[in-house]
């Protein structure tokens, strides 16, 4: 890990968020990925105990921060309303370093708030403290907003949601279509909708989920269905 971050092997990849039923490319999610000396792309599953063990999460957060900033920069005024996904891990919310900086960061380059959408697990939305979501909010108030992603059950206060500044919700297609919800499935993006939150489906990769999905009248999908993580030089000279 120490090697790749010295000889820059670590990549930007995007994957496309699209609209439904047009699959047309609304957002991107950002990805990080690490070269081996061979040039063979190692997964996360495969590298993030070692990072977490090294202390590199949060190197590795901010590096991916850094390469999504330069891919908006390079879009400049072109593609005013498309967002780059970029997620924090637990260890950098409670890094004592990366933390401050970065909210200091955010804070001083507002032209950015438009354009990221900083995306959280639900068990870090659950579990973490009051004071950094104090700090978290002072980002919100300057027009930053925030996702959930990884969520494994519906029983959570929307409306706390909506007042800590999320604006997307990323709800997997098993759980929305084969989970035992307590709302009905056909009525889970309305309940989202009056909190002004966007619902996306995640991980459609069969046209016949897709099928049920467009059935809860969701507007908003991923997965490998519409696209697979690509590195993001291939997809921003197109953009």
């Amino acid at each position: 890990m120490h090697y790749a971050l010295e000889d820059n092997r670590i990549d930007l990849y995007l994957q496309p968020i699209v609209s439904l039923p047009a699959r047309k490319v609304v957002h991107y999610e950002a990805y990080s990925r690490v070269r081996d000396d061979q040039g063979e792309v190692i997964f996360p599953s495969q590298y993030i105990k070692l990072a977490e063990d090294s202390g590199l999460v949060s190197t590795l957060d901010n590096l991916l921060l850094f390469r999504c900033i330069q891919v908006i920069r390079r879009l400049g005024t072109r593609k005013p309303n498309m967002r780059f996904f970029c997620n924090i891990s637990s260890v950098s919310l409670n890094d004592k370093d990366f933390f401050p900086q970065f909210v200091d960061f955010m804070l001083d380059n507002q032209e950015l708030a438009d354009r990221l959408v900083f995306e959280f697990t639900q068990q870090d939305v659950l579990r973490q403290p009051n004071e950094i979501w104090g700090k978290l909010a002072s980002l919100g108030k300057k027009g930053c907003c925030f996702s959930m992603d990884n969520v494994h059950v519906l029983k959570h206060d929307i409306s706390e949601l909506a007042a800590r500044y999320f604006r997307y919700v990323k709800i997997s297609s098993d759980l929305l279509l084969g989970g035992d919800l307590d709302i009905d499935r056909n009525d889970i993006k309305e309940a989202y909708a009056r909190f002004d939150i966007e619902l996306i489906a995640e991980k459609i990769e069969a046209d016949n989920k897709l099928v049920e999905i467009l059935d809860c009248s969701i507007e908003r999908g991923q997965g490998y269905l519409f696209g697979e993580p690509v590195l993001s030089s291939d997809i921003t000279s197109n953009l």
